[in-house]
């Protein structure tokens, strides 16, 4: 595989840690302060130099370091002035905390320690501030691992949670190695914390001893390891993607449609595999080639294995076999016979409306054939370009042919409502529009 230039490195590491933030936070946090927990090591530091490289951007509101100070340790000073000084280097402000009555010779030294510091960080943190912290895909794949053996709930297995109400952890989207390369490219100071090759400890007993001979024997452990994990927190209802929690998923005789802001690459998978022909092949790959292009504005309809087929459209995702007929050709017939003085004299539409004929749509048995559910705009030009309207729909070639020549415009009704919605100051209360579907009644359908 060819490497990669330093700054094609910086830009997509950077782009993959912004667009995991946007999946466990919301626009109005990541635009809020953020306090960074840094303790000198090369996660943390690299954490406050991603977070500083975003604020830079517009991409997330100010950022402020802290550093605690255990007292357990030789070196520890010298891990706070590296912190203070990259802080200072960088104008960015900076506070030490101190965890007092700590001690090493103590047992269960690790809990006490992070006990301590979590009092410290969240006694610290402001109204609003959201704390990041420098755990990685290794950490939370180790954590995983040790809580097989302590626990027998499989929420333990899931690993270390991104979001625990204000702390976020964005780095567990990226691999120890990763982090290592950014730190090299972008000559990120730090210091290593000799304890960390201590096999007394738990984590570093498995560190050193069980994970460099899984990696040795499967390579590839920590991807198998994040797709069971995302998955697992799909079927227990933990996903960390809110907005994927939000999806409304309506399964049919001919497929099925998931519908929301975002899609989880386990609920397009599961679905696939219901509607394909065969329990054959490796999708997972597919799927998440299928994001990268849906994310470049691409809608498809992306081909799989087993007949299946997938298109893309405003919040809205469809999923069926290749073979499925539409009412394209029934539609286009009812449309092209329709007089101008017919359209003219449709009754209007409400937003509430509109969003109680989506309802029926979804409720219905043909709904797969009518998606992704267009709607004429009966309404001079100036309202269709307000609502983004278009006059082709791959999906719909010969509704498209006709709007096209009688110079119509069509909108799909989620994209509709969102936009309805936005620009309300610019739309009327009342629109007069045509649910395409709806003429799918007007003659008896045959396949």
């Amino acid at each position: 595989m060819k490497k990669l230039s330093q700054t094609a490195f910086r830009a997509l590491f950077i782009k993959h840690v912004f667009r995991f933030l946007g999946n466990v936070a919301s626009p109005q946090e990541l635009t809020g302060p953020h306090l960074i927990a840094v303790s000198g090591g090369v996660d943390s530091v690299a954490l406050l130099w991603t977070a500083l490289t975003l604020f830079k951007e517009g991409k997330i509101g100010p950022i402020r370091a802290v550093f605690v100070h255990h007292h357990t340790r030789q070196g520890q000073d010298q891990d706070g002035e590296l912190v203070k000084t990259f802080c200072e280097d960088h104008h960015i402000p900076f506070i030490r905390l101190d965890a007092i009555g700590l001690s090493g010779g103590i047992g269960n030294f690790e809990q006490r320690a992070r006990t301590s510091r979590r009092s410290l960080l969240m006694d610290e943190l402001k109204p609003n501030e959201r704390l990041w912290l420098g755990h990685h895909l290794d950490d939370s794949y180790e954590w995983s691992i040790m809580q097989k053996y302590r626990s027998g709930q499989p929420k333990s297995s899931l690993g270390i949670p991104v979001r625990n109400g204000a702390i976020i952890r964005p780095f567990l989207c990226v691999t120890k190695d990763q982090i290592l390369s950014l730190a090299q490219f972008e000559a990120i100071p730090y210091r290593d914390d000799p304890t960390n090759i201590d096999t007394k400890y738990d984590r570093n007993f498995l560190r050193s001893e069980l994970v460099p001979v899984v990696k040795k024997r499967y390579p590839k452990y920590l991807k198998h390891y994040v797709n069971h994990a995302n998955h697992l927190a799909v079927i227990l209802g933990l996903s960390i993607t809110n907005r994927v929690n939000e999806n409304h998923i309506h399964v049919y005789k001919q497929g099925a449609i998931l519908q929301g802001p975002q899609f989880s690459q386990y609920q397009v998978q599961d679905l696939l595999e219901s509607f394909s022909n065969t329990d054959r092949g490796e999708i997972s790959a597919q799927i998440l080639k299928m994001f990268k292009a849906i994310d470049n504005a691409k809608k498809g309809p992306f081909h799989f294995s087993g007949g299946t087929e997938v298109y893309h459209s405003h919040k809205l995702l469809m999923i069926y076999q290749q073979k499925m007929k539409n009412h394209d050709q029934a539609i286009a017939k009812v449309l092209a016979g329709i007089s101008d003085e017919e359209l003219k004299s449709l009754p209007t539409f409400t937003r509430q409306d509109l969003e109680v004929t989506w309802q029926n749509l979804t409720k219905s048995s043909d709904a797969m054939l009518n998606m992704p559910g267009l709607i004429l705009i009966c309404e001079p030009s100036n309202i269709a370009k307000n609502l983004n309207a278009s006059v082709f729909d791959p999906l719909f070639p010969a509704v498209s042919r006709v709007c096209q020549q009688r110079n119509y415009r069509f909108v799909t009704c989620l994209k509709c409502l969102e936009t309805w919605d936005r620009r309300k100051n610019k739309l009327p209360e009342k629109l007069k529009l045509l649910p395409l579907w709806t003429l799918s009644n007007l003659f008896a359908f045959q396949e």
